[in-house]
């Protein structure tokens, strides 16, 4: 049988590896992509300003993606040997599981995405409206009548979601303040899943509309003030008189 990781220490670095990059990554993401629902002047701005971070990549490489590689080798471990991080753990045994899938499926996902971003564009960053036309053609492309991008987005979004809030819980459920407290524990599982259908709600209206160009929620800039539909003409069609 394995034998459980009952270090501190490693219990605390596998889960700050994870929680805060990963939060970073989201928050980061929600605040510049949700400028895409005020229209494509104010999404490439918005990308235009992230592209001038001065040391962006390097900030990257130390601060998301050095801890996430980290804590997917430690979390793939995991997973390959069934060994258990705490014992008895914090989660229910579906939590738990889902934890696991999640993860594999995070990992993948912005693996797939870092790709996309950094190895697929070239070196020299691209304009900001170049960004939002190669994400438009992207999300909205379909095979087969499906848009399977924009599926694979929402599927990997709702998973990092799900994993970054559920492993939020999991880190303070852990600490002493919140470990002989019942109440505590379900007032934060409450609050963390709030913010987790915030951001993925978030999240699934920008995919959607960037996909579609209709918003599942909220109106864009004008639409409000559309006009009404073009009257039909006064000529005949047919060509007769």
């Amino acid at each position: 049988m394995p034998v459980p990781v009952r270090s501190v220490l490693v219990r605390r670095l596998f889960s700050l590896t994870g929680v805060v990059p990963l939060g970073g990554f989201l928050v980061l993401h929600v605040a510049v992509n949700a400028r895409a629902l005020s229209g494509d002047e104010a999404y490439a701005r918005a990308l235009d300003w992230l592209a001038r971070v001065p040391g962006l990549r390097l900030i990257e490489a130390v601060l998301v993606i050095a801890p996430l590689v980290l804590h997917a080798a430690v979390g793939s471990w995991l997973v390959a040997t069934r060994t258990p991080l705490t014992s008895p753990s914090p989660y229910p045994g579906a939590v738990l599981y889902w934890m696991r899938v999640t993860g594999v499926v995070a990992l993948v996902f912005v693996a797939m995405h870092l790709w996309k971003l950094r190895l697929v564009v070239p070196a020299a960053a691209p304009h900001g409206h170049e960004l939002v036309t190669r994400a438009v053609a992207d999300l909205s492309s379909t095979w087969m009548g499906i848009p399977w991008t924009g599926v694979a987005y929402l599927v990997g979004t709702a998973c990092v979601t799900f994993h970054f809030v559920a492993g939020t819980w999991g880190f303070l459920a852990t600490l002493p303040a919140w470990a002989g407290s019942v109440g505590r524990r379900r007032l934060t599982a409450w609050v963390a899943g709030a913010a987790g259908a915030v951001i993925w709600g978030t999240l699934v209206n920008v995919v959607v509309f960037e996909a579609t160009g209709a918003r599942l929620v909220g109106e864009g800039p004008g639409e409000s003030q559309a006009g009404p539909p073009c009257p039909e003409t006064a000529y005949p069609v047919s060509g007769k008189k």
